[in-house]
């Protein structure tokens, strides 16, 4: 056998084995664009990465600007000058052990429940219009489209609950609160007729709908 013939069949067995590389590494390639299809079809997860969490405060921030009231202005100082005492109550004459009980709550006193201050209640009020005005009109809604357009608006699927349909209405709660608050929507949307209302929920603790 001569160099030639050699050379020519180690060049046939070299585009053979390129060639099937080749296809293999085509198929391999089909399969992980098929692999990749299917995952992006997947639905995202639930849980908020910091990206989402941050995004979500700002728009709480956004939401809420126009109720966060001016800096109170300096007023002049109560504190007695020099040479001047401030008035004494009666009750501040008498000996320390003499003095009326302050601040004691009453034995048959009802536990506080939750309020809003007036803060809240605005905030309450921009965050039922902007969601009014997003779910109105949605022509026979589902759970999944609520979910949706109150994603499209910054609220996070973590801080979305109770969300369910009864009787072709579509329900659902908001948890707010955020550095202390107590603010907390319930919602409810049935295609032409939106209603949004708020309310307190405690700070601590694990967020509870029907409150």
């Amino acid at each position: 056998m001569t160099l030639n013939r050699v050379l020519t069949g180690m060049a046939a067995t070299a585009l053979a084995v390129v060639a099937l590389a080749a296809c293999g590494s085509e198929q391999a390639g089909g399969r992980q664009q098929n692999t990749a299809n299917s995952v992006g079809a997947q639905a995202p997860a639930t849980s908020p990465g910091p990206d989402a969490q941050v995004a979500f405060m700002e728009m709480l921030e956004r939401v809420g600007a126009p109720c966060v009231p001016d800096a109170p202005a300096a007023t002049e100082s109560d504190d007695p000058g020099p040479g001047e005492h401030p008035p004494t109550r009666p009750s501040e004459l008498l000996p320390v052990d003499e003095r009326p009980p302050t601040n004691v709550p009453s034995p048959t006193a009802a536990p506080e429940q939750p309020k809003l201050n007036g803060v809240e209640v605005c905030e309450g009020r921009e965050h039922g219009k902007r969601i009014t005005k997003l779910l109105t009109g949605l022509n026979k809604p589902t759970t999944i489209q609520v979910r949706q357009k109150l994603n499209r608006l910054g609220y996070i699927d973590s801080r979305i609950h109770g969300l369910k349909t009864e009787r072709g209405v579509v329900r659902f709660y908001l948890d707010l609160r955020v550095m202390g608050g107590q603010l907390a929507l319930k919602g409810t949307a049935a295609g032409k007729k939106t209603t949004i209302k708020t309310f307190a929920h405690p700070a601590e603790g694990a967020f509870k709908t029907g409150k």
